[in-house]
């Protein structure tokens, strides 16, 4: 799959989806950076991965690694999963150094890694609430509203695409500091599509309400 982000039009960020399903196990790697005049802004790269187990058609995180580069700052993420509750095994910076960032066991419990959690959001359609752990901060995507919706849109293809679309709102439970309570989205949109060949779900447009108007986000199928 291929990525692409924006705000108002103007392109944030561009990169690439690569999933491996095989068996009961997958894989998803994403990588992007910033493009065009966000890019001489903040030169911004990201490279996220999760790994895991497939059961009853759904991602089971077992591993998952953020690493970002902006200009000449760093920072990581990576969290085993296969421990419950979830382990931080690295992180810079590290949250557990932040006492705004301490939460009980009990929070953690049955959730999922920020990649896992909206491939999961699109796998099981959009019928349960998911629970996410990024590391810093516990929170649920809660879907409001789904419905099927034809999406007209010339980046995703030249054709209408039959999608369903759910409308979420973003549930804070615990880690987040007042800043992030202050600026972070609550709520946004979702459209999902099956895959052309492989019989699952993936998310092809995510649009979240930001102060500086709508990010969106897109993904769409490579052709090899």
């Amino acid at each position: 799959l291929s990525l692409y982000s924006s705000v108002r039009g103007i392109p944030l960020a561009e990169g690439e989806v690569l999933i491996k399903l095989k068996e009961n196990k997958y894989s998803v790697k994403v990588v992007a950076h910033s493009v065009g005049l966000f890019s001489i802004v903040l030169d911004w790269s990201q490279t996220i991965k999760s790994f895991g187990k497939i059961e009853n058609n759904k991602f089971i995180s077992f591993r998952y690694r953020s690493s970002d580069f902006r200009g000449k700052k760093s920072g990581h993420m990576e969290i085993d999963f296969k421990n419950r509750p979830p382990q931080i095994i690295s992180a810079q910076p590290d949250p557990r150094e932040d006492e705004r960032r301490t939460m009980r066991d009990s929070f953690l419990l049955q959730t999922n890694d920020p990649v896992a959690g909206i491939f999961n959001l699109a796998l099981e359609q959009c019928n349960n609430t998911v629970k996410v752990f990024d590391g810093k901060r516990r929170y649920n995507i809660k879907i409001l509203k789904k419905e099927v919706f034809i999406l007209d849109d010339p980046y995703l293809s030249k054709n209408a695409t039959e999608t369903i679309k759910c409308n979420y709102e973003i549930e804070r439970i615990a880690g987040y500091t007042k800043k992030e309570l202050a600026k972070f989205p609550k709520k946004g949109k979702i459209w999902i599509k099956k895959h052309s060949k492989l019989s699952f779900f993936y998310p092809v447009k995510i649009q979240i309400k930001t102060n500086w108007g709508n990010f969106l986000c897109y993904t769409k199928e490579r052709r090899v």
